[in-house]
């Protein structure tokens, strides 16, 4: 260490310190690279899901900032809370959805199936967001209101939307399992996590979301407990005192990103498996999640809460 002028300075130049911010820098560049990549490859695939995710990936930005600076509450959490889980949930939805179809071959990506996928994902999608951040910038309640007529419409409206939503991975799901020519990806277990991921996410999506919106008059998502979100996990609000619907399906939506995470997972753990053992073993674990999911429904409906 040194002065100059009455100012100390550090050893700015030492090798160590300089071999540090070299592997820190080239770290940066690398996820900076991969995150390049994947944007590359969601434009190819479908840019108006791709543009469609970064523009709601931007509204949520805002509408997190405004539960930071808006004091106004709504079942004990920020009026702002729930429009920013959807749309986060909405992004990660629509960039799941073109990451697969970047796996069409090119023969398919002007097909009447991959254009109901994209469309009607948007379209049901865009409908449920603004719906829902509409109601939550004037503190009102978007699901089970049906205080008049036109709330009434409109939560019917979200149904119907919210269906149509959840088929698109449906449909996705059946294209990639009937796909045998593996354009959807390089390892046949793979092809089958992703296809049964979706299929069960579009499934059990709609199950679980027909049960919960089916409980207008009967206490809505919690079952018992405390009908307050305040007291509920951190972030995801699930109840600590009793049953919660929204646990279920969350893990039933989400399934389309789960299975396929863990599938690569036990494909780099077992790579001497023979593709044949690693299907059959994806099914199994396709299985299990969907039972996992149906437990954790069957747990809400008893009133014990996922996590106390």
């Amino acid at each position: 260490m040194s002065s100059q002028g009455g100012i100390k300075t550090s050893a700015v130049l030492d090798p160590e310190h300089i071999q540090q911010g070299l592997i820190l820098i080239k770290s940066k560049v690398q996820v900076l690279l991969i995150f390049k990549e994947v944007w590359t490859k969601l434009k190819i695939a479908s840019p108006a899901l791709a543009w469609g995710g970064a523009i709601m990936l931007f509204a949520s930005l805002i509408t997190l900032g405004l539960s930071v600076f808006d004091p106004r509450l709504f079942q004990g959490v920020s009026v702002w809370h729930k429009p920013w889980k959807f749309q986060i949930s909405t992004v990660l939805y629509w960039w799941s959805l073109a990451w697969f179809i970047s796996y069409f071959g090119k023969t398919e990506q002007f097909s009447l199936s991959r254009r109901f996928i994209v469309w009607m994902s948007l379209l049901a999608g865009l409908f449920e967001v603004v719906y829902i951040s509409w109601q939550g910038a004037f503190g009102l309640a978007s699901h089970y209101n049906i205080s008049s007529p036109f709330y009434g419409a409109m939560y019917t409206a979200m149904a119907v939307f919210a269906v149509l939503l959840t088929s698109t991975s449906g449909v996705l799901g059946y294209r990639v399992l009937r796909d045998h020519s593996q354009t959807y990806a390089t390892s046949e277990a793979l092809r089958h996590a992703i296809g049964w991921g979706l299929i069960i996410s579009s499934v059990l999506g709609i199950v679980t979301g027909a049960i919960l919106g089916g409980r207008t008059n009967s206490g809505g998502h919690w079952v018992g407990g405390t009908t307050n979100d305040a007291l509920g996990l951190m972030v995801l609000n699930w109840s600590r005192d009793g049953g919660d619907l929204r646990v279920a399906h969350f893990f039933a939506l989400h399934a389309m990103q789960i299975l396929p995470v863990m599938a690569m997972l036990f494909i780099c753990l077992t790579p001497n498996m023979s593709p044949n053992t690693s299907k059959r073993f994806i099914w199994l674990l396709a299985a299990g999640y969907a039972g996992f999911c149906i437990f954790t429904l069957k747990q809400a409906l008893s009133g014990t809460p996922f996590l106390g």
